[in-house]
């Protein structure tokens, strides 16, 4: 039976040691698959988390040229509403303006629905092909395929429709798409990029300028199955990748975090599992061996046992053990085959003396034996040793014995049992080596990591890497526990997730900790538990991710805010208001055009002008604060949305003081210029959009509404495209060249000689009659268009005076009317100059008409263009002089050559005292500064006498000749034919 109950007791052993193994395995493998499912699973949340932010960074500034070039859509509209005459130069100078701040655009222009532009600039051919993919979206941003620049560099070529046809057009550079992908944080061997809708790549990080324009799957070989992870076919690194889906725009983001740098720890845990298993079945073989061996000699011992001695019988009660027994008479030492075999030395029958006996002893351990036999011989004690010994082979085991003093027949003698310790002391010595281990990469390891006691919470032991990273030293740590370096609110959820054991919240969430400073970071924790110097406890490592929330945080408000004065953007608002008072409540947008800041930064620095853009950020955060939400569009124009209708009134009051208040610049106050619209939901638009919208076109119109305030009505729809449509042909007129000039002889009082002609611009329609000026000039100024005319004006004149000196005339200058925008926005003397040296003119041959707001807007700069004038000998007369805001410092100051008397003073000269004081102090003051005096509009004998005996010196109008043309002109100039001017 004995024999029996072995083999059972081997069979067990042998099976629960399976048992253990396998599960052991199956626990290892679990573990394993958890945590390398939790990593793919983060890495995969990070890349899409990283890509969906990234993508909304770009469809911000997406959304933000998308705005601004429907604004210059809207502003044309509005600019050939209000001012046809002056469409095309406003409409050019907005565009350049816009330009201006949006650097990153190229050739940014209008283009007609012919595909051809309207403003300066080189449309791209492809246009229809792309810009039209979207008709159903009137505002919608189109976006062709890349084109590469003469400088070697890419961009994308966009367009916005114009209602009514037509498109804003211009190219965004790459380097705009590259930004936002050299933002991505995708890890040490990450990579991101982004997509057009041609599935061609746009922009890639790390930078790569030689995959731009190429498709798609040049990147990455897909892995098999429709897997998220493949290989890069740049570098050939594995990654998981991620995108955004296109969502407002057809672009894409992909994110390709790198499969080494997620799965790096995972594959460290996966080698340590596999080594803790393998030496767990290593030490399972070596434990079964040896309780194998071990049953064998019990078995061999039952044997022995029956057929032995009491001795045999004592052995088996001591823990079936091998006996010892030593005569002190005679010094000798005998024991049974169990210390045989552990010893080695057969010492049965007469046994082995003590020399024999000691000199197999650890020389290290001989004299301790010693001590302890003769100790345990004169004291009586039982004998308690641990000793090592030498086998005959060279073998070393431990050897653990005890033994008591016996006496038999009168010879007192020790007897005793032995075992072999060797097993057990190893076993100690590896479990205190591995303690030692633990507590070593406990102490190594860089994050910082403590063991808690699950029931109390009290820390139980903490590393370097938690002393130096929370302030507290280690012992501050020891009297503390977990929840003492947690704010108040992390506590619960601690206590709960403890509680239930739910190792995949304390692991799958972020927690804020503090440190002894006050200070907060958040981590991310790796958590197991363990048994701890007898308390149930857990192993915590932390990990330090303050840095990377901090980033999330801060891209998710940069995508909703404008970083100079830290008001929400448009799209934010926009968002904002739709989501909280849908289709049906009521709220009312104020939107304000701020005009003139753009002229501070031009003028001051774009420093002074950030300071000016924050005083007025703070103004309007104070009216977001008080009476609903402010946004901030760059660069001057500013939101306010009334969400309650009982603070309308108080809320209107509040903003307009806000923008009638000047700003403070380097001591010196500087006054704003408020257009200010209005627009109420859901009246006058279903969403914030359209609400936004309406209100910005109320602000830019200008009609007869009194105050500062335009309240939105649909009317500005229609004659805002009414101006776009007159700048769009007054721009056809430009390019056409359907303008022509007529000339109005000026002759000299004294002699009715011909002195110069005074060119005037006329546009011929098609039914024979001519377009009136008044009905395109101010227009063309708004627009900016003017220059352009200007330009041509220029030219045509200078065209003209070739002509007439091959006639003969050569000594007569031909005078242009220069706009005040011209005069402002370009250098009118380059221009002159230009014009005389390319058609070989003489000094003086052309000549300018100015008027008294041209000098007025900046004295600086029109005193000096006046004096280039003046250098290279062409003329300069004041036009309309005495119907603006004269001043004698100017014409003190500035060379002046003659003075017009405006028509207005002329016509009752001869009959209205008041109007011949006037005429009478001009020539007066004209000639005492040495500066001549035309009259214009010379229309009967009796303003001609009276000027003729004043003195005025040179007159012009319908009296003396009507403006012609160039043939009608060679004709008037005929010997005879203005002969009888001088009789007049």
């Amino acid at each position: 039976m004995p024999d029996v109950a072995s083999r059972q007791s081997v069979r067990l052993i042998r099976m629960a040691g399976v048992v253990v193994g396998v599960a052991l395995g199956v626990v290892l493998a679990t573990v394993l698959i958890h945590d390398h499912t939790r990593r793919t699973a983060a890495a995969r949340s990070q890349g899409h988390a990283l890509a969906k932010g990234a993508q909304r960074l770009l469809m911000t500034q997406l959304h933000g040229l998308q705005l601004a070039m429907l604004g210059i859509a809207r502003d044309a509209s509005d600019i050939d509403r209000t001012a046809p005459g002056q469409a095309d130069e406003l409409i050019a100078k907005n565009i350049a303006g816009v330009g201006a701040r949006k650097a990153e655009l190229i050739d940014l222009m209008l283009v007609g629905a012919d595909g051809k532009g309207l403003t300066a600039g080189s449309p791209d051919p492809r246009m229809k092909d792309w810009a039209t993919t979207k008709a159903t979206d009137t505002d919608s941003l189109a976006m062709g395929p890349l084109v590469q620049e003469g400088d070697g560099s890419w961009s994308m070529p966009i367009a916005v429709p114009i209602p009514g046809g037509g498109w804003v057009y211009a190219r965004l550079r790459q380097a705009q798409f590259q930004e936002v992908v050299d933002f991505v944080d995708a890890g040490r061997h990450g990579a991101t990029a982004i997509t057009n809708r041609f599935g061609r790549i746009v922009a890639r990080s790390p930078a790569a300028p030689d995959v731009v324009d190429q498709p798609l799957q040049i990147l990455f070989d897909p892995g098999e199955g429709g897997s998220d992870i493949g290989t890069s076919r740049l570098d050939d690194t594995q990654r998981l990748v991620a995108s955004a889906a296109w969502d407002r725009y057809p672009i894409g983001v992909g994110v390709g975090i790198a499969v080494r740098d997620y799965m790096g720890p995972w594959y460290n845990f996966l080698g340590v599992s596999i080594a803790v298993w393998l030496l767990y079945w290593l030490g399972f073989a070596f434990l079964h061996r040896r309780v194998t061996d071990a049953a064998a000699a019990q078995r061999r011992h039952v044997v022995e046992l029956t057929d032995a001695t009491e001795r045999w019988r004592q052995a088996q009660k001591l823990g079936h053990t091998g006996t010892w027994r030593a005569d002190a008479r005679r010094n000798r030492l005998v024991w049974d085959s169990q210390v045989e075999a552990m010893l080695g030395i057969p010492a049965r029958g007469e046994g082995v003396d003590d020399a024999t006996f000691y000199s197999h002893i650890h020389p290290e351990d001989v004299e301790r034996a010693r001590a302890a036999f003769v100790h345990a011989w004169k004291s009586g004690e039982t004998l308690n040793l641990d000793f090592r010994w030498t086998r005959p082979d060279g073998k070393q085991r431990w050897i653990s014995g005890t033994g008591a003093i016996t006496a038999a027949d009168g010879d007192k003698a020790m007897t005793g049992t032995v075992v072999d310790a060797t097993d057990r002391i190893e076993t100690q010595r590896r479990l205190a080596e591995a303690e030692q281990r633990f507590r070593l990469m406990f102490e190594r390891t860089p994050l910082p990591s403590w063991v808690f006691d699950i029931e109390s919470l009290e820390f139980l032991e903490v590393n370097a890497a938690a002393v130096r990273n929370y302030g507290y030293s280690h012992k501050e740590f020891l009297r503390m526990a977990v929840i003492d370096i947690r704010p108040e609110s992390e506590v619960a959820p601690l206590q709960h997730a403890l509680a239930t054991q739910d190792t995949a919240t304390m692991m799958g969430r972020t927690w804020i900790h503090r440190r002894k400073d006050g200070s907060l970071l958040d981590v991310r924790i790796h958590t197991t538990p363990l048994e701890f110097m007898g308390h149930h406890a857990r192993l915590v490592l932390a990990e330090d991710v303050t840095e990377r929330t901090r980033a999330e945080r801060d891209l998710a408000w940069r995508a909703t805010h404008d970083l100079l004065t830290g008001l929400a953007n448009v799209e934010a608002l926009t968002d904002f208001l739709d989501r909280r008072f849908g289709t049906r409540r009521w709220y009312e947008v104020i939107y304000v055009h701020l005009r003139g800041l753009d002229l501070i930064s031009d003028t001051y620095g774009l420093e002074a002008g950030r300071t000016v853009l924050q005083q007025v950020g703070r103004r309007f955060a104070t009216l977001g604060t008080d009476f609903g939400m402010a946004a901030h569009r760059p660069s001057e124009r500013f939101l306010l949305a009334v969400m309650h209708p009982e603070k309308r009134d108080r809320a209107v009051e509040a903003l307009t003081a806000a923008v009638s208040e000047p700003v403070l610049l380097d001591g010196t106050w500087h006054a704003l210029d408020p257009e200010i619209g209005v627009a109420t939901h859901p009246a006058d638009g279903a969403n914030a959009e359209q609400i936004i919208a309406a209100a910005a076109m109320a602000a830019h119109f200008h009609g007869e509404a009194p105050g500062l305030l335009r309240p939105f009505d649909a009317s500005m729809a229609e004659r805002s495209i009414e101006r776009l449509r007159m700048a769009s042909r007054i721009r056809q007129a430009i390019e056409q060249n359907e303008f022509m000039l007529h000339f109005q002889p000026v002759v000299e009082t004294a002699t009715g000689r011909v002195e110069k002609l005074e060119a005037l611009l006329r546009w011929p329609s098609s039914d024979g009659t001519c377009i009136s000026p008044e009905d395109f000039i101010p227009l063309s100024e708004e627009t900016g268009l003017i220059i352009d005319i200007g330009r041509w004006v220029f030219e045509e004149a200078a065209r003209t005076h070739v002509a007439l000196t091959r006639a003969g005339h050569g000594d007569l200058s031909i005078a242009v009317n220069v706009s005040a925008v011209q005069f402002q926005r370009t250098d009118v003397a380059a221009v002159v100059g230009d014009a005389i040296e390319r058609f070989e003119l003489r000094p003086g041959a052309l000549a300018i008409e100015l008027t008294e707001s041209s000098l007025m807007a900046n004295r600086r700069s029109a005193t000096a263009a006046m004096r280039r004038l003046s250098a290279q000998g062409t003329h300069v007369s004041l036009d309309d002089f005495g119907t603006g805001f004269s001043s004698m410092a100017y014409l003190r100051d500035l060379p002046i050559d003659a003075l017009k008397i405006d028509r207005v003073f002329v016509s009752d000269v001869y009959a209205n005292e008041r109007s011949a004081s006037i005429c009478r102090a001009i020539i007066t003051l004209a000639h005492t500064l040495g500066m001549a005096v035309v009259a214009e509009g010379v229309e009967n004998a009796a303003q001609l006498d009276w000027l003729a005996a004043t003195g005025c010196d040179f007159v012009q109008g319908y009296q003396l000749a009507r403006p012609m043309d160039f043939d009608r002109l060679l004709t008037f100039l005929r010997p005879g034919e203005a002969a009888g001017v001088a009789a007049h």
